[in-house]
């Protein structure tokens, strides 16, 4: 009786302990997690740039650089998207929009919302077609 009890308690262990594995492992990688966050946390940071009216190439300018440096990491962070065009061309319209406001800094609000909008309309192509 004492084995039987100790077998079935062996067996709600490890499948407890499998089930957290399973779900850790289609969780991803916290590279993805990372270069997801970083990109995320430039454009919260340019949007409120521009709500606080603060819109001069000096405020803007490393904040998209360290986007389109961090563009270059998207499909390395997401290796099992490699060899898939689509998600390949939706990473490059973000490094292009990125590359674009970096070209001619944006001088004014108007232009930098403008930069924004391209740089997210980049960001919701791919989340809308591949984000779970």
């Amino acid at each position: 009786m004492r084995s039987l009890i100790l077998a079935l308690i062996a067996l709600v262990v490890g499948a407890v302990g499998a089930l957290i594995l399973v779900n850790a492992l289609n969780r991803g990688t916290s590279y993805q997690d990372g270069v997801m966050t970083v990109i995320g946390a430039q454009k919260k940071a340019l949007d409120l740039s521009i709500k606080q009216n603060r819109c001069a190439p000096t405020d803007m300018v490393p904040r998209l650089q360290t986007l389109r440096f961090v563009a270059n990491d998207i499909e390395p962070a997401f290796e099992a998207m490699q060899g898939d065009q689509q998600f390949s061309r939706y990473a490059g319209d973000l490094r292009a929009a990125a590359d674009g406001a970096l070209m001619t800094p944006p001088a004014s609000c108007a232009a930098a919302e403008a930069a924004l909008s391209k740089i997210d309309k980049a960001c919701d192509s791919c989340h809308r077609d591949y984000k779970n």
